[in-house]
């Protein structure tokens, strides 16, 4: 008889929504987890009040994932009995609330009262082996804690925050960093779903350090359509986030008025909200499953000023075997920077000039297709990282050599 190992996955988010690259990292995990049931048995852990999870969110995750537990934990206490909500909520929280204002958190700390007694209660409710936090952000949750009973700690990074907080006031590097590095120091492996992050992390914290990457299905058969057969010249993939937002605005701006008239584009997501429309150019506010879209382009676009990690947006046009037009900060997290199917640009005018180029001729086209084909399936391919994770996981003499892969489900748009 096979003993699971107990894993407890802690994201705060609806991993079904799909609608952010966060999310989407998590759907995946969830789905490895699930194809993986035999072997683990797992409890997904989220913040009922986080991203206003509903109903929905729960049917759709208990049927994408039957085998895994689903535990939702709550932000505030119920105020159903009074003096119990002002004793053990209220006043302990603002107490927290006021040392968090005078400590000055260089990391923000998400957590309250009622989810870290949430997370506790369930840990002593059931014994894990491991036990996974999304985000550093998340740390307060096992520091210290007694009930953990010597589970193996490991956080999924996700995002290397210090980045993310660099535009903030009286933004402090060197002593946001080491606070960072300090709370990833609490756990005993760290993973990175970007190469370069993972590269730092392992400079200066200790243990284990794992690249877990955003993954995908081979989605392309034998280049699977034709240099002329597309709808699209152009894709663009995006949520409505503040990096985001700023990227579509600069190509529209400075790139788009230096593109041929007749080049048509395709963009997919909530960033169609944020920019007026313009000839040629299709907009799509949600797209349930990308893969006809994707088919019928030439080449993807990640106009990125701004940001940390690696572009999921990049990694699934690579699935696809499509070229990708980016700058700098899209090649974050790829473990190699060149050759790679990606064309960097660091100017409008360059931008331009590798999207016709990559439009006229087809013999270049296909080279760089090319490119982007092997990268993918070198770092990405899904069953590729799924024997990457049985190897983190202790499970290749269990599985015995079998893929175990789960069938794919239809990917809603990425970040």
């Amino acid at each position: 008889m096979t003993v699971k190992k107990r894993i407890l996955y802690f994201m705060p988010d609806p991993p079904t929504r799909k609608d952010q690259g966060n999310r989407i990292h998590v759907n995946q995990m969830l789905e490895y987890f699930q194809s993986r049931s035999h072997f683990m048995e797992v409890d997904y852990m989220a913040v009922k009040e986080w991203a206003a999870w509903n109903e929905q969110d729960t049917r759709e995750f208990k049927i994408n994932f039957p085998d895994i537990g689903l535990v939702l934990a709550h932000k505030k206490m119920s105020k159903s009995n009074k003096l119990k909500y002002l004793l053990r909520y209220k006043l302990p929280n603002k107490l927290r609330s006021f040392k968090k204002k005078y400590r000055k958190n260089l990391i923000t700390d998400y957590t309250t009262i009622q989810i870290e007694r949430d997370f506790n209660n369930q840990l002593q409710r059931k014994k894990y082996d491991i036990v996974i936090i999304s985000y550093v952000i998340w740390a307060r949750l096992i520091d210290n804690n007694p009930h953990l009973n010597g589970a193996k700690l490991i956080n999924d990074t996700h995002d290397f925050m210090t980045a993310q907080y660099k535009s903030r006031k009286n933004f402090l590097l060197g002593k946001t960093f080491e606070k960072e590095i300090e709370l990833l120091s609490l756990f005993d492996e760290v993973w990175s779903q970007s190469a370069d992050e993972q590269y730092l992390f392992s400079q200066f914290v200790p243990g284990n350090h794992q690249f877990v990457p955003i993954l995908y299905e081979d989605n392309m058969t034998e280049f699977s359509h034709q240099f002329n057969d597309s709808k699209y010249d152009i894709i663009y993939v995006g949520s409505d986030n503040e990096n985001n937002k700023k990227s579509i605005s600069w190509f529209f701006e400075y790139v788009y008025p230096l593109l041929p008239d007749a080049i048509t584009i395709c963009v997919v997501g909530l960033i169609c909200n944020h920019f007026p429309s313009f000839p040629n150019v299709e907009k799509h506010l949600f797209i349930n499953d990308l893969s006809e879209y994707y088919l019928r382009s030439r080449i993807s676009i990640c106009p990125m000023l701004e940001g940390t990690g690696v572009k999921v947006k990049v990694v699934e046009a690579m699935s696809y075997g499509l070229p990708i037009v980016c700058n700098l900060r899209g090649l974050d997290g790829l473990p190699i920077k060149t050759d790679n199917g990606c064309l960097r640009s660091d100017t409008p005018e360059e931008f331009s000039i590798h999207i016709k180029k990559l439009l006229s001729n087809p013999s270049y086209y296909d080279s760089i297709r090319t490119l982007s084909r092997k990268t993918f399936t070198t770092y990405f391919e899904k069953k590729k990282v799924y024997k990457q994770l049985d190897h983190i996981f202790d499970l290749n003499t269990a599985l015995n050599g079998k893929d175990h892969v789960v069938e794919k489900k239809a990917l809603a748009i990425t970040a």
